[in-house]
């Protein structure tokens, strides 16, 4: 990949984890509604905190993609770990794939995890390939 696409990739992926961090943060019961209501099926009191976990572990690593862009450096490892909790996280969603209300966003949500997953372990192999041929400014 170009150097353009890196930055347009490692911007948008960026970009995307946290605007997720920003409303999961500004709105857990949305969130919840929408895309984390795992359990009975009535947004239980208790999950803002837990919500709000994960949008502080969404921030993280939005901004990790994000400084990855301005340091190149960064971009594997930053890339690397992206992949390794997303692959974790695709496991919980797969241990629940039944809870979900409405119950088709557990199966969805695993698919979409597993295939981002498996986008950041392949981005990672490119920009480790890349760091390797010394084409990285």
């Amino acid at each position: 990949m170009t150097d353009r696409h890196w930055r347009l990739t490692l911007r948008g992926l960026g970009a995307t984890f946290i605007l997720l961090a920003a409303w999961a943060a500004i709105h857990p019961y949305s969130f919840t509604v929408v895309l984390a209501n795992f359990g009975s099926g009535e947004v239980e009191p208790g999950t803002d905190h837990l919500v709000r976990d994960f949008a502080a572990c969404a921030a993280t690593f939005g901004a990790g993609l994000l400084l990855a862009d301005r340091f190149s450096a960064w971009r594997s490892p930053a890339l690397a770990l992206t992949a390794l909790w997303n692959g974790l996280h695709a496991i919980g969603h797969v241990v629940d794939i039944g809870k979900s209300h409405p119950a088709f966003v557990g199966p969805v949500e695993a698919v979409l995890l597993i295939v981002i997953t498996a986008l950041f372990a392949r981005l990672t192999q490119l920009s480790i390939r890349t760091d390797h041929q010394g084409v990285r400014q």
